[in-house]
């Protein structure tokens, strides 16, 4: 079951802070876990909200799918930018 982390953990790698400008969201899609992020990312990628990518050090990266970027919250037109990374 997806908790508030995973989500947490969704937004952080589309980009999506308070810290960021709205209209900037979308601008990265990656993200390499390790510790509990990485269960993170296995629940998300069963949820089908991100898929896994090439091995980076101890891990992998993961990339949210276009559903993810859907969940996350973005528009049309920073999933379209997010999905070109």
């Amino acid at each position: 079951m997806i908790n508030d982390t995973d989500m947490d953990n969704l937004r952080h790698m589309l980009g999506i802070g308070s810290h960021i400008k709205k209209r900037q969201w979308g601008y990265r899609n990656h993200f390499a876990p390790a510790g509990v992020d990485l269960q993170s990312m296995e629940r998300l990628e069963f949820a089908g909200l991100v898929r896994k990518g090439r091995a980076y050090e101890e891990t992998h990266y993961y990339h949210a799918t276009e559903a993810g970027c859907v969940a996350a919250g973005l528009k049309p037109y920073q999933i379209r930018k997010a999905m070109e990374l």
